[in-house]
């Protein structure tokens, strides 16, 4: 079976098997009992809901010379095992898997190469049964490892029918030529099992205003996979916030990751609509509400700041004023529809290079 740790990608073909995924409105989340294993360290015991299936588990660290800190919390479980004595715990789960449903399931882990006896590698075997430490269907297979530091693991299975109970076994798959018990690993920070939807990203993107800014911007979207969600562009840090701002035109190539490490990207372009930068008022505008040139409001090709426009009737009444490039006259006055006629603007901002402008002119309302 397929064992990985790090970023996944959207795999359908894990080892020799094809993995159907099921897509409903509402994916299943099935949340572990004290998933980051808390409890008084000693050994033969581990703490509740988790039960012992086979064995003497322990509860670490500090025990049988076990000194490894844990991965989250204050504790882990730490197993081992030979071709003749086998040990085991698990959970009933809250509610049953669904047949015929692929799940994935991320944990810590690490080996360790001395639990009271020497031991050759770590392998985890995970099983899903209807009693405590049932083990009828094997269901995700770890691999040898012998990394001694933890790494995050992501299970991905495939239920054949409806378990309620999984368990996890420090399991044998080759001999071991330093002692009789030389399978050992150490398991920590559960996620909960949930179902495999695989992430797909897409993107909103701003262009920049013209050629020589960088203010554009391009927010990535997801849809499917495990909240809390991480994010980059062109393979920069990654970050908690899908907004990336302050772009300059060219190529992206957008990422996100889910909280068991699986991710999609969606390369993307951040182009400008004016090689030279400015601002542009109309003379004219219709507010008839019918789509076209209805609102008085500057077209701006540049990053501008500190702006203001103000809009006078022949008398010198303020009829509008905004401090928003976006935000522009629509032809009312007071709730009433403004006369058909000429009327006085002024206009000033601050341009990318940090230079003042005022714009002064008339614009035609027409009906």
């Amino acid at each position: 079976m397929f064992s990985g740790h790090g970023i996944v990608y959207g795999i359908v073909l894990y080892g020799c098997f094809f993995l159907t995924f099921t897509i409903r409105s509402e994916a299943q989340h099935i949340a572990m009992g004290n998933p980051s294993m808390e409890g008084r360290p000693g050994k033969g015991i581990i703490p509740a809901p988790w039960f012992i299936a086979a064995g003497t588990p322990d509860t670490q660290p500090g025990i049988l010379g076990i000194l490894q800190p844990p991965s989250a919390g204050n504790s882990y479980i730490g197993i081992h095992s030979g071709k003749e004595f086998l040990e085991g715990f698990g959970q009933e789960l809250p509610q049953s898997l669904t047949p015929r449903t692929t799940y994935v399931l991320s944990f810590d882990m690490a080996f360790t190469a001395y639990y009271l006896y020497p031991a050759c590698y770590g392998n985890l075997a995970i099983y899903g049964g209807n009693t405590p430490g049932d083990t009828a269907a094997l269901l995700w297979s770890s691999g040898s490892f012998t990394h001694t530091d933890w790494q995050r693991y992501h299970a991905v299975f495939s239920a054949s029918a409806a378990w309620r109970y999984i368990s996890f076994w420090a399991y044998p798959v080759a001999p071991c030529n330093k002692s009789q018990f030389g399978i050992a690993l150490l398991i920590d920070h559960f996620s909960a099992i949930d179902e495999l939807i695989l992430p797909v990203a897409t993107a909103t993107v701003k262009p920049c205003s013209c050629g020589e800014v960088t203010d554009g911007r391009i927010v990535l979207h997801t849809a499917g996979g495990v909240p809390p969600f991480r994010y980059r562009l062109n393979k920069g840090a990654w970050q908690a916030d899908s907004v990336f701002t302050r772009l300059a035109t060219g190529p992206y190539t957008g990422e996100i990751i889910d909280s068991h490490g699986f991710g999609a990207s969606i390369d993307t372009v951040v182009t400008s609509p004016w090689r030279n930068c400015l601002v542009v008022l109309p003379t004219a505008f219709t507010p008839n509400n019918d789509g076209q040139n209805d609102i008085f409001r500057p077209k701006v090709y540049d990053d501008i700041h500190d702006y203001q426009l103000r809009v006078y009737d022949r008398w010198g009444n303020l009829v509008f004023a905004s401090q928003t490039p976006g935000t522009g006259w629509d032809g009312t006055f007071r709730g009433s529809p403004a006369g058909a006629q000429s009327y006085v603007y002024i206009c000033s901002y601050t341009d990318s290079r940090q230079e003042t402008h005022l714009q002064k002119g008339s614009v035609l309302l027409l009906r």
